[in-house]
């Protein structure tokens, strides 16, 4: 007998034993409560798994992974090609993963938010004020009262505007779900309320400390103001750099060190 006949017909027993191993995988996908179409995917999805070399333990973990993964979408209405895209770039993705970057904010620590939140919201008001008195001199008048302009109400603001909005920075920031495991945001409505009713605690506690007197809350003039609100702001950006604060309340973007 020659070689190509016999090459020829172990080939062809090839075929039909990868014929047959898909047909029972198949029937073993039925059984698991997955739409029509979803068990369509799965089903090809162990095909392209199989003819990619995937060993029998890893292809059983992708399969029973994917499995649970469709079931949950299901629920919610997602189909296979929403959740997975084609089999086939899904295969090569379960195969070779991408490095993913961080979904989650690298460093959301509440007490660096709000250290963040509040070094800026200090820069910012002291900067103000000090700009405010190069155009009006007498808008930091040593007879009169200081009330919101004076360095302890500046610093009460501050913290207070640290806390609240580093806190809100937090509830606000994306969370993974832990039945799904992926990465979501809250309600809208959730996020838009949390905001204006910390914006107004905030104004509330901006609006009482211009009734601190003279006594607690000096003044001083306006180069120290200018002189502070550019070194705080400094400070606060050598502060993210350093811990790569990302999700404050003035932008969520890291600021990565190169």
């Amino acid at each position: 007998m020659s070689e190509q006949p016999r090459n020829a017909a172990a080939g062809q027993r090839q075929k039909q034993y990868i014929k047959e191993t898909n047909k029972e995988a198949g029937k073993a996908f039925s059984e698991y409560g997955l739409t029509r179409k979803n068990e369509e995917f799965v089903y090809q999805l162990n095909k392209q798994l199989e003819a990619k070399g995937v060993t029998a333990d890893k292809k059983a973990t992708f399969i029973d992974q994917t499995i649970n993964d469709l079931l949950a979408g299901q629920k919610k209405g997602q189909t296979a090609k929403a959740q997975f895209g084609t089999p086939t770039a899904y295969a090569d993705e379960l195969i070779n993963p991408k490095k993913k970057t961080s979904e989650v904010p690298e460093n959301s620590n509440f007490w660096l938010l709000a250290l963040d939140n509040g070094m800026m919201f200090f820069a910012i008001f002291a900067f103000m004020f000090g700009l405010i008195a190069f155009m009006n001199p007498n808008s930091l008048s040593p007879n009169g009262h200081y009330g919101s302009s004076g360095l302890t109400a500046i610093l009460i603001i501050a913290i207070a505007g640290g806390l609240l909005f580093g806190y809100v920075a937090k509830i606000m920031a994306p969370y993974k779900d832990k039945k799904t495991g992926k990465v979501v945001q809250r309600n809208l409505w959730l996020r838009i309320g949390l905001i204006v009713l910390a914006f107004l605690i905030w104004i509330g506690i901006y609006t009482l400390t211009a009734l601190l007197p003279n006594a607690v809350n000096p003044q001083t003039n306006k180069w120290v103001y200018i002189i502070l609100g550019i070194v705080v702001f400094g400070a606060d950006l050598f502060l993210r750099t350093r811990f790569n604060i990302t999700n404050n309340v003035f932008g969520g973007a890291p600021r990565n060190r190169k």
